[in-house]
């Protein structure tokens, strides 16, 4: 039987040292900025030719460590060493060129409109600098996309690429430069299960090949799929180390935040079903990649929307929002037909609308922590066109109070904040519209196990003061644990709703591949 990728990456790989000089070796790292200290004397070892686990909350030092063993930014203090060699430079191309040391950062850096060779073998082109050898770079290139399993047109532009190909270009690109030791920062918070299946499977292969990895995921069960060795960091303090087969997920996550989270007990657990009349009416609605989608959705219920990423779920949303132009159906938003649907309109109409891209969709990215919580606030707050400064400013910092959103300031970089943050940030800023219907996606993407809980809880609150909720994930657990009914989109097409009490993955999925029907 051909071993899979958990099989392959708990094997030793062949050219392994194992139990020699560690890959990495950091020790009494610390990183100050200005007064803010975000690491603290931090020291632990990367075994050579293993996959290492690196967990903590958003706002732990996960990010700051990784730069520094990228070589993207120096450390106040202490050292680390690479295969017995201490680090003296710490910029990225001595990391990589004499450390062989690499990232795979969350926002990619590729050329879009170069080849996958072109991006492939950026800087270390054959040929001269001047005039690099097109043949030679794609025999190259068609060589290493051989070597590591990956069925690709090296001549194909990247931006053709879906975001989990480019994933692999980055891995490919610091192969071809002579990579040891690959980080990888949230690989698979975009991807789909299918697409991550395809990292792990090049995860498997290089890891095969020797290749050391620094794993870092919010997600335990992958975690504890792939890593031999799991370390924790905890307010910029190294605080746990374990064998993943030495710990638990549970253990994992307490070291992580520090306390016991226990189990989130399910909201179908939790109270009877909904009744009275729907706060959203939605019939026969049409559009981009979805046809024919009725559904109703009643004040205190959270409906959760489950599908495939070519479903047509997000599409839907966009749809109800304003933000996509439909082509047919109707829309009944809070007792009256919702016609002309725009976001402007959504938001007189309180009809709220937290989007699954935070950071190309969700934040002001140039605007500081309370500009982006109050951004709703300003019509209410302003008087002959000018916004009232004061009263605006004490109504952003009592939201992100309610919200729990942690912050130095209200005027520090939304972007300064973790994920958690951010996100209580942006759902702070559509509860100040009292809405009457919420609709979230993907509401915990790339937020950490402390931040969802309290997530979590906050939605529950909110259904239970009569929010109406729809929420699209495609974390089925989340949604089995945040929703009162779950439909399920399939092509295009909503094929069922299910009582979440009585649903669980693998029915979800059956539903949502159209095995049910294929059956």
């Amino acid at each position: 039987m051909a071993a899979t990728p958990r099989d392959t990456l708990r094997a030793t790989p062949r050219d392994t040292p194992r139990g020699t000089v560690p890959a990495i070796s950091v020790r009494g790292l610390s990183r100050n900025f200005g007064p803010v200290r975000a690491l603290t004397d931090v020291s632990f070892d990367v075994p050579a030719g293993e996959v290492t686990a690196l967990l903590g909350e958003n706002g732990a030092g996960k990010s700051t460590l990784l730069k520094i063993l990228a070589g993207l930014q120096p450390p106040s203090a202490g050292s680390v060493t690479v295969f017995g060699e201490e680090v003296a430079s710490f910029d990225p191309s001595t990391v990589l060129g004499r450390h062989g040391v690499a990232i795979v950062p969350q926002e990619l850096s590729l050329l879009p409109d170069r080849s996958v060779a072109e991006n492939v073998l950026s800087g270390v082109e054959p040929g001269n600098r001047w005039f690099p050898s097109r043949r030679r770079m794609l025999e190259r290139t068609t060589e290493l996309l051989a070597e590591l399993d990956l069925r690709l047109d090296p001549t194909a532009p990247v931006r053709s690429l879906d975001l989990a190909t480019q994933q692999l270009i980055v891995v490919a690109r610091s192969v071809a430069r002579g990579c040891r030791v690959l980080i990888l920062d949230e690989p698979t918070a975009m991807l789909t299960p299918a697409e991550a299946e395809r990292l792990f499977a090049l995860m498997a292969k290089l890891k095969a090949d020797g290749t050391t990895m620094l794993y870092v995921s919010h997600r335990m069960p992958e975690v504890f799929r792939l890593a031999d060795r799991i370390e924790v960091l905890r307010d910029g303090a190294h605080v746990a180390s374990w064998k993943s087969t030495e710990t638990t997920p549970d253990q994992a996550v307490a070291a992580m935040v520090g306390r016991e989270l226990g189990q989130l007990a399910r909201r179908a657990e939790r109270r009877a079903h909904p009744t009275g009349e729907p706060a959203l009416r939605v019939r026969e609605l049409s559009g981009r990649r979805h046809s024919g989608v009725s559904f109703e959705l009643r004040p205190g219920e959270i409906l959760g929307v489950a599908g495939l990423p070519d479903s047509g779920r997000v599409e839907m949303l966009h749809n109800i929002f304003g933000g996509d132009r439909g082509t047919g159906g109707t829309v009944e938003l809070l007792g009256r037909p919702y016609e002309r649907r725009d976001p402007i309109a959504s938001v007189e109409r309180r009809l709220a609308f937290v989007p699954g891209e935070r950071r190309a969709q969700g934040l002001l990215t140039t605007m500081s922590v309370g500009e982006n919580v109050g951004a709703l606030m300003t019509k209410p707050l302003s008087r002959l066109g000018l916004v009232r400064r004061r009263a605006f400013d004490r109504r952003a910092a009592e939201q992100a109070k309610r919200l729990r959103v942690k912050t130095a300031t209200m005027t520090q970089p939304i972007t300064s904040l973790s994920g958690g943050n951010q996100q209580k940030a942006v759902l702070g800023r559509w509860l100040a519209i009292d809405p009457g219907v919420l609709i979230l996606d993907e509401p915990t993407r790339g937020v950490d196990v402390g931040a969802k809980a309290e997530i979590y809880e906050q939605l529950f609150e909110l259904a239970e003061k009569g929010l109406a909720i729809l929420c699209s994930s495609s974390d089925l657990p989340e949604l089995l644990t945040l929703t009162d009914r779950i439909a399920v989109m399939s092509e295009g097409r909503l094929v069922d709703v299910v009582e979440t009490a009585e649903a669980t993955e693998e029915s979800i999925m059956t539903l949502a591949t159209g095995a049910a029907s294929a059956a």
